[in-house]
């Protein structure tokens, strides 16, 4: 991996908003986007991003109550999947989380989401129950399952 991992900072929301919702991201508010930063300057989240020579590569957002944090998103841009980078993303936010006194992560994902299932329970994560049609599927009327995950950080 060629990318530097850094905190995001202001400049780098339009690139953050622009991966999230090219496709394959999971299409947060651009606003909420712009309080995880604030909040991550108050060291109640985290909001990183991988620095590449053409731009932002991914990024991974996370909040932070107390001793508990949540994964909220972890986008790498499509022609940078495969090299490393979501592996890289999630290891230092994990790094980072447990560094401000988080001992718990939980995330959720889509149930299709095989390379995300399989970087997660990598990382450590385990199944923790599921949500019954969360996500809207390909069709009106398709509902996707999210599967909630969850690991300690000590």
């Amino acid at each position: 991996m060629t990318e530097t991992l850094r905190p995001a900072v202001a400049g780098d929301l339009p690139a953050i908003v622009a991966i999230d919702q090219g496709g394959d991201g999971v299409g947060l508010l651009p606003s909420l986007y712009a309080d995880l930063l604030s909040r991550a300057a108050a060291g109640a989240g985290l909001l990183l991003v991988a620095d590449a020579a053409g731009g932002i590569a991914g990024f991974s957002a996370c909040s932070q109550v107390l001793d508990e944090a949540t994964l909220l998103a972890l986008v790498v841009d499509p022609p940078r999947r495969g090299c490393g980078v979501g592996g890289a993303l999630l290891a230092a936010s994990l790094e980072a989380l447990a560094a401000a006194g988080a001992r718990r992560c939980l995330l959720e994902v889509r149930a299709s989401n095989t390379p995300a299932l399989a970087l997660y329970e990598g990382a450590g994560f385990r199944e923790d129950g599921r949500r019954r049609g969360y996500y809207p599927g390909a069709g009106t009327l398709d509902r996707e399952d999210a599967v909630l995950m969850s690991r300690d950080l000590e």
